[in-house]
């Protein structure tokens, strides 16, 4: 049987012991070297009842979420951890209990280990495949990257991976660090766009409406999530601090903040902004009014004009769908290798981009 920590108590002694053993277990998980597990992601997989009997490997009362992953990652029989409404966390094996047993353990959360079985589950023990691990398991809710709990990526700030969403959609994820007075804070960053390095090449951006709605290219190179999972990920599950990653072609990198989001496609993707940081309001080329300014305006593609200008199509001529006013002062979708920032991507004007990528979190 496995023995949990004790982590009962409060006041400040017992405080700095739980801190203390948060990040002792997960140091030494990391030094411990598991090779059967060297990309180690839980998964949030949907709402259970909580398991009993003989799958449950370890029990922790008020335990957090880093601390119950990191016991899960130290026992070879652990695949899947529950967050329970009790404050209690348990490690099991990932074997549920059929639908309709009479369980009536609390409703928890069910987090389970990354699987790169095609068929069958992976055994840690044995390091291999297996096909004992056979029950269903509940179906996969994900919308963003707060799903992910990628104990190596979060402890060596790593910072990416990617995985499936509720709806098949692969979804790239950065993870950042901050240092703050009571520790480091770790933040998930849902990627909606990126253009890769122009100088390896990458994909046309100059397509249409239906495909900026639904997204396309490849979360290993070029992308753009898509416009309606984009409005879901501001509107439904509240990722609206936008991140805009701009590096140039000397390696400068200009990095801003907003509060964003984008309304439904009903009303053409328009987009709301609020400026919180890295750039001077007059200067933003979003919200600082000018005529090619982008806050307010719906997003305009090569077949559906929603722009200001009234002599042309400004996706047309820039050879990138965006949120065009008349035209643009900032359009990261546009054509590389033009030195007018009319005519293809720029930000603020600048045209000589190497590459840029916009993310999202909740604030």
């Amino acid at each position: 049987m496995y023995n949990s920590p004790k982590l009962d108590g409060d006041g400040p002694i017992n405080a700095m012991k739980k801190r203390f053993l948060r990040f002792l277990l997960l140091f030494l998980t990391i030094l411990g070297g598991d090779a059967n597990i060297r990309k180690f992601h839980l998964h949030l997989y949907g709402s259970v009842r909580g398991s009993e009997g003989s799958d449950v490997l370890g029990r922790f009362p008020r335990a957090s979420k880093a601390v119950c992953a990191a016991a899960c990652l130290e026992n070879a029989r652990c695949l899947a951890m529950e967050l329970c409404k009790d404050d209690e966390c348990r490690i099991t094996t990932g074997q549920l209990s059929p639908q309709g047993s009479n369980s009536t353990g609390p409703t928890c959360q069910l987090y389970r280990l990354e699987n790169p079985c095609v068929e069958g589950y992976w055994d840690r023990v044995q390091g291999s495949c297996t096909q004992n691990l056979t029950r269903t398991l509940p179906a996969n809710t994900c919308i963003d990257c707060r799903c992910l709990w990628g104990l190596l990526n979060l402890v060596l700030s790593a910072g990416e991976s990617e995985f499936p969403l509720f709806n098949g959609k692969n979804v790239v994820c950065v993870i950042t660090m901050t240092l703050t007075l009571i520790g480091p804070v770790f933040y998930q960053w849902t990627v909606i766009q990126r253009r890769t390095p122009r100088l390896i090449g990458g994909m046309t951006f100059d397509l249409g409406w239906n495909d900026y709605r639904d997204g396309f290219g490849s979360v290993y190179s070029d992308f753009w999530m898509g416009n309606e999972y984009i409005h879901q990920l501001t509107n439904i599950s509240g990722n609206r601090h936008l991140q805009i990653e701009v590096i140039r072609v000397n390696g400068q990198q200009v990095k801003v903040d907003y509060l964003f989001s984008t309304e439904s496609e009903e009303d053409g993707y328009r987009l709301h902004v609020t400026n919180i940081g890295g750039i001077t309001p007059s200067d933003d080329p979003f919200t600082s009014g000018c005529l090619e300014c982008a806050n307010l305006m719906k997003f305009t593609t090569s077949d559906v004009d929603n722009d200001n200008n009234v002599t042309s199509n400004c996706a047309d001529v820039s050879k990138g769908g965006w949120w065009h006013n008349a035209c643009q002062r900032s359009n990261l979708n546009g054509r590389f290798g033009e030195s007018d920032y009319r005519l293809g991507i720029n930000w603020n004007g600048i045209t000589d981009i190497f590459s840029v990528e916009m993310r999202v979190r909740q604030p």
